[in-house]
């Protein structure tokens, strides 16, 4: 149902978060690389590969 789904997706994104913050690891990104930069291509690659999945299971397989 969608109330399970967000539950799951909140599950799966804030628990991590808030372990993140609790357990403060020292985590040093090398000098000279911007952060938000990778984070932000990280989420651009993922989000392409989500596109081209759903392509494949929704409209391509359904043709075959």
């Amino acid at each position: 149902c969608k109330v399970c789904r967000l539950i799951r997706v909140y599950l799966l994104v804030a628990v991590p978060v808030l372990m993140m913050m609790w357990i403060r690891p020292e985590f040093q990104i090398p000098a000279g690389i911007d952060g938000r930069a990778v984070v932000g291509y990280g989420f651009g690659i993922i989000l392409v590969l989500v596109i081209v999945y759903r392509y494949y299971i929704d409209i391509y397989r359904k043709k075959r």
